[in-house]
């Protein structure tokens, strides 16, 4: 059930708000304003939160677009993750903050705390009431006025901010403060009106830099001291004021030094006014906010469009500085933190934003959008990996490799700016070879690159694992081929199908399935609404349609296009309950998918969110128009008096960002690929500006709650009856014309109007198999005595391997029949890169005296060690034996390979 719907009618209001229609604002909220896109901002929506449930599990953050710092109130001033609660009436502290999501928690952060009369150090005892009614909390500015008469206001810069208070008496105070148990120091500069320092504050995933903080202030210090016997920084400023009296402080960062953060503070603010540093932060929030005008929205439909795209600009962040003119950052990847140039962004769990927040970036802001990925890239070249979830570095937290496909579907729309060959390496890696560090790379790749999943007795959360690859699977195919890498682009089409192994037909489901090949569970004991286990927050039902890259293929699955459509339909009819499972326990996500109320169907977390479109490839878009209107108008809200907004975690705007496309119309069903499924418009009119200076103009004159079924379309004029839209149609301006109608239509169903698949016709997708699982092995020779045998090379672990004592040896397989092999991998040892292959001849037979030659390698390499390469052939005989000739090897005595496959059918 929907809680606090702003919809809803109301006949009073408590806690000082006033009633506007049907809602509850504040009087601030309340005034008839101009109609800039950044007063309809309301940062606190999602503030209603905890660790127990989450309304969006967000902290009102005032910030630029992607900015180096966050300035917050704190209602917890000891607390790093829930910083913020709607409903607490007191604030501890504002704080100066990195957090990317309370899971995570906050780092690298800074205190301060206005007092009057006499200086307290007790947070409990310092904490000062408020009433929501007198606080105003936008993007570009905060502001609260205290019971006690203490004004404050912040107004931020990308490493800065200005902030103004006003103290009702006489003697007014500013404290300076952290956490528990954080190192630090603060100097104090009487005759200069400054004070500097730093915070050492990193999480419990990983290191970050130290942080530097330089504030200088409008009014003489009447006294100042360091605290001691408190927190290392616990400082404070003592001003002589008169009554409303207004002083402010310029405070700035940097994560380089004290020096880089007072040059930071000069370039960003330097002698600007508090109203122009507030002035200057509105314009940029305008800038982007107003992307996306729409006509026919009410007063909190617009409230929940525009605050849902400034949580979609909050994140990642940028880490990065300007040193004398050169970008530089304290690099969050290497050890020390050196510094480097170039620009840096953090502040990402890509398993979230893939799904919508990084295609949003490419549609909307593709210069920006390449400077983002390029500073993931530099994290790459610094720590050899791209991290899965930046905080600000590696982090061993969610599944998938999910940077893979954010590359290839950028790049697939044109999104350049970033070093392709660089992130096209860091794919590479994370798709090929064995990480022995948790927070690198994908887990199980020692078994799942030869088994064709992630074995659930090797790693927890295997199904997740395994389709999650698949999907970054594909991506890396697709950019492969884009990049002209054929042999690579085939072996990564064929590994995004191996889909086709986790799909159990006796239950209906993708499941866990053991190394040697077991299902996890009997069919007896399967339970779909059984969380954890082999799922990643969910169970089987929020994972039975994740094959987004080959729609066509998934329903061939289930029987065909109707058996797809059945599928979803199930999903959403069968009862909302759920099983703790492997979890033990309640855990939050359960109680929100259960409060969605749509069966199965959890809006509140991301596995689910492309599911609704899967209904186009199904041939029945209607249930997508049907749907997604019903999930726009029931599991978002303005958030206005209450601090609700979502249901589940907003996760760096990810749930924000799976509004603004559905509103639209359309969505990336299909990462990795560049087109759109189309549901329906939400606004009678939606105007999208895009960076070229074209613009997309989405009509629907007549679309409500009851004409919400598309009757016909036309782009640019033309009939169109595709449920999809290439990229290209829409990146150069387009016209979106839709009728809209109170019943469902026929359009968009036809045998072609779907969605572009990988499988075509009827049949099961068959990927290319490992034809040397069985045979008899030979070679001419090993070291079988330390268990470096020839099946080492056959046993699908590459943390195994042969070793032959020679520079040139050969390694052969009988087959008990007769296969073709279309492609072969290779997988370099664990050691020595000597070692390696590095010319080679591979060759069949059917009697093993007359071998024909099938394919010649010279001059390979292998960059790290456990990787995988594979290599096509253009044979299409059967051979019953394939022997493997190295004529060459990196200068060792000795030879090694951890595998080697061939693949056929």
């Amino acid at each position: 059930m929907q809680r606090n719907n702003p919809r809803r009618v109301v006949s009073r209001c408590s806690h000082g708000l006033t009633l506007v229609g049907a809602l509850c604002l504040s009087p601030l909220w309340a005034q008839d304003a101009a109609a800039l896109p950044s007063d309809y901002v309301n940062t606190l929506r999602g503030s209603h939160s905890g660790g127990g449930y989450s309304r969006g599990n967000t902290f009102p953050a005032t910030a630029v677009p992607f900015g180096f710092n966050f300035w917050t109130p704190m209602t917890d001033a000891n607390s790093t993750s829930w910083i913020y609660d709607y409903s607490r009436t007191s604030i501890q502290a504002f704080t100066l903050s990195h957090m990317p999501s309370p899971w995570m928690g906050d780092r690298q952060t800074f205190q301060v705390m206005p007092q009057t009369g006499s200086v307290v150090v007790d947070r409990a005892s310092r904490a000062a009431a408020f009433s929501h009614a007198n606080e105003t909390a936008r993007a570009h500015a905060y502001g609260v006025k205290f019971n006690n008469g203490i004004q404050t206001e912040i107004a931020p810069t990308d490493h800065a901010a200005s902030w103004r208070f006003t103290f009702p008496g006489t003697t007014s105070y500013l404290l300076f403060d952290s956490v528990n148990g954080l190192n630090g120091s603060v100097s104090i500069d009487r005759a200069n009106n400054v004070i500097s320092g730093y915070v050492d504050h990193a999480t419990g995933w990983g290191p970050a830099p130290r942080m530097y903080v330089y504030a200088k202030f409008s009014k003489p210090f009447a006294d100042a001291l360091n605290v001691s016997g408190q927190r290392a920084v616990t400082s404070w400023v003592r001003f002589n004021t008169t009554a409303g009296e207004q002083v402010t402080m310029s405070m700035a960062t940097s994560f380089i030094s004290v020096a880089q953060a007072q040059s930071n503070l000069a370039q960003e603010i330097g002698t600007k006014s508090f109203d122009t540093v507030k002035a200057e932060a509105q314009t940029a929030w305008n800038a982007l906010l107003g992307k996306i005008e729409v006509e026919g929205a009410t007063e909190a439909q617009k409230t929940i469009l525009y605050s849902n795209m400034y949580r979609t600009f909050l994140y990642p962040n940028s880490a990065w500085e300007n040193v004398n003119g050169t970008p530089s950052y304290a690099s969050p990847y290497a050890s020390g933190h050196p510094v480097k140039p170039g620009k840096v962004y953090v502040n990402n769990g890509f398993w979230d934003t893939y799904r919508t927040t990084w295609p949003l970036y490419a549609l909307l802001m593709p210069t920006l959008t390449g400077e983002m990925l390029q500073g993931f890239v530099n994290g790459y070249k610094d720590g050899g990996w791209v991290t899965r979830w930046s905080a600000p570095g590696y982090a061993n937290i969610m599944v998938g490799t999910n940077s893979d496909v954010i590359f290839a579907d950028a790049w697939l729309k044109g999104v350049r700016g970033f070093d392709a060959a660089a992130a096209y390496d860091s794919m590479l890696r994370n798709a090929t070879t064995y990480s022995s560090e948790g927070a690198k790379g994908r887990k199980g790749m020692e078994r799942s690159v030869f088994l064709g999943y992630t074995p659930q007795d090797v790693v927890g959360e295997s199904t997740s694992w395994s389709l999650e690859g698949y999907l970054n699977d594909f991506g890396i195919a697709q950019m492969a081929q884009a990049l002209g890498k054929t042999e690579e682009a085939q072996y990564f089409f064929n590994r995004s199908l191996n889909y086709v192994n986790l799909f159990s037909p006796s239950v209906g489901f993708f499941r866990g399935k053991n190394s040697n090949g077991t299902w996890r569970t009997s069919d007896a004991d399967f339970k779909p609404h059984r969380w954890g286990c082999e799922y990643t927050e969910g169970n089987a039902w929020h994972y039975s349609t994740l094959v987004p890259q080959d729609g066509q293929g998934l329903a061939n699955l289930y029987s065909g296009r109707a058996g797809l459509a059945n599928k979803l339909d199930a999903m959403f009819s069968a009862s909302r309950d759920y099983d703790v499972g492997c979890y033990g326990g309640v855990i939050h996500e359960m109680l929100e998918a259960y409060d969605v109320n749509m069966g199965q169907y959890g809006h509140s977390n991301q596995p689910v969110h492309h599911s609704l479109y899967m209904y186009n490839y199904a041939g029945t878009p209607w249930r997508t128009q049907q749907r997604v209107r019903d999930v726009l108008n029931t599991q978002y809200d303005a958030g206005l008096g209450t601090g609700d907004g979502y249901r589940g975690d907003e996760d760096n705007g990810e749930l924000s960002a799976w509004y603004l496309f559905s509103a639209m119309g359309f969505y990336p069903v299909s990462m990795g690929r560049p087109e759109y499924a189309v549901g329906a418009p939400f606004f009678p009119k939606m105007t999208v500006h895009l960076e070229n200076g074209k613009d997309i103009v989405i009509t629907a004159p007549n679309v409500s709650d009851t004409n919400r079924y598309v009757q016909s379309a036309t782009v640019n004029g033309m009939v169109s009856t595709r449920n999809f839209l290439p990229h290209t149609s829409l990146a150069n301006g387009a016209t979106l014309s839709f009728t809209m109608g109170a019943s469902a239509s026929t359009w968009g169903s036809g045998a072609t109007d779907v969605p572009v698949s990988q499988t075509s016709g009827s049949a099961v997708a068959q990927p290319l198999v490992d034809v040397a699982s069985t045979g008899t092995v030979s070679a001419s020779g090993e070291n079988s005595a330390s268990g470096e045998g020839i099946v080492e090379a056959f046993d699908n672990n590459s943390r195994t391997k042969w070793l032959a004592f020679q520079n040139t040896p050969w390694i052969a397989i009988h087959l008990p029949a007769a296969k073709t092999v279309k492609l072969y991998t290779l997988t370099s040892g664990n050691d020595f890169p000597g070692r390696d292959p590095k010319s080679w001849t591979l060759q069949g037979s059917n009697n093993g005296t007359t071998w024909t030659t099938l394919d010649t390698r010279t001059g390979q390499d292998f960059p790290w060690r456990y990787q995988t390469r594979a290599f096509a052939i253009t044979n299409t005989l059967s051979y019953s034996q394939y022997r493997l000739q190295v004529t060459e090897n990196h200068g060792d005595v000795n030879t090694q390979l951890a595998e080697w496959e061939l693949l056929g059918r």
